[in-house]
């Protein structure tokens, strides 16, 4: 059977297309991968990262920081929220969850963890440049049983320790307002929320997770 060129031509080219090489992270419409449509560009700056002299101690959120877990710090975004950074420097990307309140030096809009900066690509460098991308979530129903709300933060976390050892979720510390509240569980409906909320023996207010 014989083959014109043009035929040889048009094989060679669709065997091509099929090797493409992966587009590259962040190019066109998306980053990393993500599209942009779910993204909200945010806030750009500088990013540092915070190891030893922390581990182990209490976060803001009342979670106890593990530099070897993905966190990050910010100084009003709410605790809890889903932010993707974006290492300037190499195009890396990474999502983190605010967990903490930081960093407190002039120019820099976020502390990660030691692990968060390792997978950036920064933990080397110390501070580099970056931009923070908030997600456009759907928000779907998720309620919590509210136990406590305190003007103290301290006050707030011992309280919210001592229920994790008590019950069968834990309990976490969300900063709401001028008050520390702390909230149990994260339930699809309020039914469900109450009933776990009677079994704890003690007031309690059923409020959203968000």
């Amino acid at each position: 059977m014989k083959w014109n060129r043009t035929a040889i031509f048009l094989i060679l080219t669709l065997l091509e297309a099929c090797y493409l090489p992966p587009r590259t992270p962040g190019a066109g419409n998306s980053v990393s991968g993500i599209q942009t449509g779910n993204l909200i560009e945010y806030e750009k700056g500088l990013a540092s990262w915070y190891g030893k002299d922390f581990d182990g101690k209490p976060t803001a959120s009342g979670e106890i920081y593990d530099m070897y877990k993905v966190s990050a710090a910010h100084k009003t975004l709410p605790l809890g929220t889903h932010v993707l950074v974006k290492n300037e420097r190499n195009g890396r990307t990474l999502e983190v969850v605010i967990n903490d309140r930081g960093p407190f030096v002039h120019g820099r809009i976020i502390d990660l963890s030691y692990e968060a900066a390792r997978k950036l690509g920064s933990a080397k460098d110390g501070v580099v440049p970056v931009t923070l991308y908030l997600f456009k979530r759907v928000k779907e129903n998720c309620f919590a049983v509210q136990v406590g709300a305190f003007a103290v933060r301290g006050n707030a976390t011992a309280y919210a320790a001592r229920l994790t050892g008590e019950t069968t979720h834990t309990a976490r510390v969300v900063e709401r307002g001028n008050l520390y509240k702390v909230l149990l569980g994260q339930f699809s409906n309020t039914g469900v929320a109450r009933s776990f909320g009677r079994t704890l023996g003690i007031d309690f207010f059923i409020v959203s997770c968000h």
